[in-house]
C-alpha cells in the first residue's frame, strides 16, 4: 500500500492510507542502514500484514524537496508568520526562509500576523519590503478572524507548513484557520521578549483539502548549497535586471557598473531588503572562505 507519513517518534510512524485510515509502523531495517530515515510528508510504500513486527515502511517514494529544519519533505508552500507587534520582527530570518524556499522550489506565502495589535505603518513598511518580490502578503489576525480565509484559500489543496520565531502565532493561526486541531498555544517571555516554544515535533494535519505543519522552531539557510556569487538569483527582484550589469561575476555590492544597485534609489528594491542581502552575501562568502577549513 502507499501512504502519506503524518509523524515520526522514536522510530514509529503514523501512516495515513488513501481511505483515511492510520497505521503505526516501523521503518524496514535497509533504510535505517542507508541513512535515509523517512520523514512527515514522505509518501511511503508500506506492508501492513508486517506479521510480529506490525506494519513496516517497505520504500519511501522520490522527494519533490526536502527540509532538515524542521525535518519535512514534499511541500508546495511555506507560509512564513511574522508578528506585527511583539516578538519585534526578523525579517533577516524571513528572508533565510524565502531563500530556503527559492532553494527546495516552494512557494512562499507572507503573513502578517496580530494586526489586531500593531499599527498600520508597520504593516505598510513590512508590505514595501516584499511587495516587488511577487510573493503572497496577508495580513491577519488569528484572535480577530481578519485574513483567516485568505490564509484556509492558500492551503486549499497543498501541503503547507507554518514557520518563522517562536510566538508570532504560527499555532494561533494555525488553530483560526483549522479549529479542530485545538494546538497548544505558548507565550512571550516575560525578561528576553522571545517565545517558548510549544510545538515538540513536526506533524502533518490533514485539513482543507491539504495538509498543514507546524514546526517546532524554524528553517534555517543551507548556506552550503549557495555559491556567494550565485546569492542573487534567488531574488526574485534581482533576477530580471542582474543579467544587464557590465560584469558576468557581478554580486551587486562594489562592482561598477552593476545593474542592481541603482534600483535602490529608485525604490523599485528595498533598502531593507538590499541591506539584508549583503549581509547574506558576507556570511556566505566567510563561509566559503572556511569550507575546507
Amino acid at each position: 500500500m502507499e501512504g502519506l507519513i503524518l509523524k515520526g517518534v522514536g522510530g514509529f510512524y503514523t501512516v495515513l492510507d488513501e481511505r483515511g485510515n492510520t497505521y503505526v509502523c516501523r521503518a524496514r531495517g535497509k533504510l535505517r542502514l542507508d541513512d535515509t530515515a523517512p520523514v512527515a510528508g514522505d509518501r511511503v510504500r508500506f506492508d501492513r500484514t508486517g506479521g510480529e513486527d506490525g506494519s513496516v515502511i517497505l520504500s519511501i517514494l522520490p522527494r519533490r524537496n526536502l527540509l532538515t529544519r524542521p525535518a519535512v519533505a514534499n511541500l508546495d508552500k511555506l507560509i512564513v508568520v511574522v508578528a506585527l507587534s511583539t516578538p519585534k520582527p526578523d525579517l533577516l530570518l524571513v528572508d533565510k526562509l524565502l531563500l530556503q524556499c527559492e532553494l527546495k522550489g516552494i512557494l512562499p506565502v507572507i503573513v502578517l500576523n496580530k494586526s489586531d495589535e500593531a499599527e498600520a505603518s508597520l504593516a505598510c513598511d513590512i508590505r514595501a519590503q516584499y511587495a516587488a518580490t511577487g510573493y503572497a502578503l496577508i495580513t491577519a489576525s488569528a484572535t480577530g478572524g481578519d485574513g483567516v480565509p485568505d490564509v484556509r484559500a492558500q492551503i486549499d489543496g497543498n501541503t503547507c507548513c507554518f514557520a518563522g520565531q517562536s510566538a508570532v502565532g504560527k499555532s494561533s493561526l494555525l488553530n483560526a484557520v483549522v479549529p479542530d486541531l485545538a494546538l497548544e498555544v505558548g507565550a512571550l517571555s516575560r525578561k528576553t521578549g522571545r517565545g517558548r516554544h510549544t510545538t515538540r515535533l513536526t506533524q502533518l494535519f490533514p485539513a482543507c483539502g491539504g495538509a498543514v505543519v507546524d514546526t517546532p522552531g524554524f528553517s534555517l539557510l543551507e548556506a552550503e548549497t549557495i555559491e556567494p556569487a550565485a546569492l542573487w538569483l534567488h531574488y526574485p527582484e534581482m533576477r530580471e535586471h542582474g543579467g544587464c550589469c557590465r560584469y558576468p561575476e557581478c554580486m551587486h555590492l562594489t562592482e561598477p557598473g552593476c545593474a542592481v544597485k541603482p534600483l535602490v534609489a529608485e525604490g523599485s528594491l528595498s533598502v531593507g531588503r538590499y541591506e539584508r542581502y549583503k549581509i547574506l552575501a558576507q556570511e556566505l562568502t566567510e563561509k566559503r572562505k572556511h569550507k575546507y577549513d
